[in-house]
């Protein structure tokens, strides 16, 4: 089969959301910071393939203004945020580039890489360039809001990708190196990879595709990212959530609410009962309690199982 980078962190995240996406491909609403980064990256790219003439601030700007469409964002006030956003981040870029004094061998740049006789890594790298002592360099675009720290760049799994292209695409290459360019502060994130950490990685990946394949049951992993799964309204993790604003319209919405608002309840009530049954449990060296309501028992897991007394 052939695997991206994204199918890859996506089913290891959450196999639904890879079932969505790759398999139903279900179509949804294109994401605000999305559109964003995919025109900003496209300016820059605009930029990048006429290097070593490059064109100027106010042709890339007007690029970015001919291109924006308002109608991607919620409201006109987030969509001139966004824009400022924008327009910030293409200087930050213009101001960096330097004409001639780098080889640009590359701008988003698709691979095709075998990892074994049954699947492919495929991707796309931003750019690449030749440095003069016979190294190469990745460099990868970031729109993000905050940048990441130097720790995460160094364990980036999608760099790590990028190396294993790299150094299939140009086998002379005697080194390479990774960077990520934050293009809002501005700043540079550089690391590197061993040929031991790429073997480890390129098995990882090939683990994930045996995995995918044989996958039946694709069921939803709770992550950090759920709040903005742009699949919400279809997860069972996370629709009920999602459609909380129309609760009122829902048949027995209400009811249910109290419910499981009593249930809360009973539950933090346990937590807060137990560790005094335990206590007394340990106190007296006894493993059941006869109550005149049921009786209480300890398992050898420590758990306890209620049994209600019969009328």
């Amino acid at each position: 089969m052939r695997i991206s980078y994204s199918a890859f962190d996506t089913f290891n995240r959450c196999p639904l959301k890879y079932k969505f996406s790759y398999i139903e491909r279900i179509k949804v609403p294109q994401k605000p910071e999305f559109y964003f980064g995919g025109l900003v990256h496209a300016v820059v790219q605009e930029g990048l393939k006429r290097d070593p003439i490059i064109p100027s601030l106010e042709e890339l700007i007007k690029y970015l203004e001919d291109n924006w469409s308002e109608e991607a964002f919620p409201s006109k006030q987030e969509a001139e945020q966004y824009l400022d956003f924008g327009k910030n981040m293409i200087r930050n870029f213009h101001s960096s580039l330097r004409p001639g004094l780098r080889n640009i061998v590359a701008t988003e740049k698709r691979f095709q890489v075998p990892l074994n006789e049954k699947h492919n890594l495929t991707g796309m790298i931003d750019r690449i360039d030749r440095l003069p002592y016979g190294a190469f360099e990745v460099i990868d675009y970031k729109t993000s809001k905050k940048p990441s720290i130097q720790a995460d760049v160094d364990s980036d799994k999608q760099l790590g990708i990028y190396k294993l292209a790299v150094s299939h695409m140009w086998p002379e290459a005697k080194d390479v190196k990774l960077t990520l360019y934050f293009l809002k502060h501005p700043m540079q994130l550089t690391t590197t990879r061993q040929d031991s950490e790429i073997e480890t990685l390129k098995e990882e990946i090939i683990e994930t595709a045996e995995k995918i394949e044989s996958e039946t049951e694709f069921a939803p992993k709770a992550n950090q990212f759920c709040d903005w799964c742009e699949y919400g309204h279809l997860c069972p993790l996370m629709k009920q959530k999602f459609h909380q604003s129309q609760k009122s319209k829902l048949k027995g919405q209400n009811e249910t609410e109290e419910i499981i608002k009593e249930y809360i309840s009973a539950q933090q009530k346990i937590k807060e009962l137990e560790p005094k049954i335990h206590q007394h449990f340990d106190s007296e060296k006894i493993e059941r309690f006869f109550h005149q309501e049921g009786i209480v028992t300890r398992g050898k897991n420590k758990k306890l199982t209620v049994r209600k007394k019969l009328i």
